[in-house]
């Protein structure tokens, strides 16, 4: 379950406009982990100086909470807070992050000897930088790389556009973008997803395959926007 919420906030890319500007949406996946039938969903509220991107993830007696306080603006995001948490599997864990990038500094609630200091002016948290990703695709960029504050370190992280495809899907077919994350050579691990312009660049379908041969895979099965259920034909 671990792996998959991994994959899941690293990658949903819901809730902006071709215009490079994010509107509150809510999006729900189904998936299966080693036989479990996951739940998850994500969500974003707020505006342009507060906006919050929320995921939950639950299967049987465990649970996946994380999310990010961040602001946006000219297609740029700052994160501000970021909180993670998981209960029922294994020993609990929670991680509370305090982003001061104009300082170069992200405090570690928790940890404080898990600082950071000297950080880019352009670091993110695990969860914003999705809707980084999704902007900057909207907007057309090609340079599709981030900084990610992750334990003691900064992450960098880098995605390529591989193509387009038509999906099917519980809301009907949709046209999509298909991503895929570059990792370095040696790593046997591939992540792919599908993401829809026409549905303000929302996550479809995401696969995983690991080193060892496994494969995972989640489909969304409802998605609104702005309060509105969101259709094939939208």
């Amino acid at each position: 379950m671990r792996l998959l919420a991994t994959t899941l906030f690293l990658l949903v890319l819901a809730g902006q406009t071709i215009a490079a500007e994010l509107k509150p949406f809510k999006a729900t996946y189904a998936a299966r982990f080693n036989g479990v039938s996951i739940t998850a969903t994500r969500e974003l509220s707020g505006q342009e100086d507060n906006w919050r991107l929320d995921f939950d993830s639950s299967a049987l007696f465990a649970n996946i909470k994380e999310y990010s306080r961040f602001t946006s603006q000219d297609g740029l995001v700052t994160p501000r807070h970021y909180e993670y948490r998981r209960t029922g599997l294994g020993r609990d864990r929670a991680t509370v992050l305090n982003f001061e990038p104009s300082k170069g500094l992200v405090f570690n609630v928790h940890n404080p000897e898990r600082d950071l200091k000297d950080v880019p002016p352009n670091i993110l948290d695990k969860v914003s930088y999705q809707m980084q990703l999704a902007l900057d695709i909207a907007a057309g960029k090609k340079d599709l790389q981030y900084k990610i504050a992750d334990g003691k370190k900064i992450r960098d992280y880098k995605f390529n556009q591989i193509g387009t495809e038509t999906l099917k899907t519980p809301l009907g077919p949709v046209e999509t973008i298909k991503v895929a994350r570059v990792r370095d050579t040696e790593s046997g691990r591939e992540t792919t997803v599908w993401i829809a312009p026409q549905w303000n660049y929302a996550l479809v379908k995401l696969i995983q395959r690991e080193e060892n041969g496994k494969r995972y895979q989640i489909n969304l099965t409802k998605l609104s926007i702005n309060g509105e259920k969101v259709t094939a034909s939208q």
